[in-house]
């Protein structure tokens, strides 16, 4: 397993090799019910007490789980769905 990282996030392809996982570096507890709202340029499609599903402004999809691991969909490279959670982490980091 190859991980890539960022300052914040190690980042390893998923087995389906059309999404990202971002995993935290430090342990993160998201309340998810913050998250319920929407964060600026994503839209919540999908809320549990476990997990969120949101869509951004470019149509790229991110499952974010309480711990902060996330899943990265529907992107055009691999740098874009990086950028994407590093957003995604910055954001919710502020709520």
């Amino acid at each position: 397993m190859t991980l890539n990282s960022n300052a914040q996030l190690f980042f390893r392809l998923c087995s389906d090799h059309l999404s990202i996982e971002a995993i935290p570096k430090s342990r993160l507890h998201v309340d998810l019910s913050n998250v319920k709202r929407g964060l600026d340029g994503f839209a919540v499609t999908i809320w549990t007490p476990h997990f969120v599903v949101m869509k951004g402004v470019g149509g790229e999809e991110v499952t974010l789980r309480r711990d902060g691991r996330m899943i990265v969909r529907n992107t055009d490279s691999e740098a874009k769905a990086q950028a994407t959670a590093s957003r995604v982490l910055f954001l919710i980091t502020r709520l």
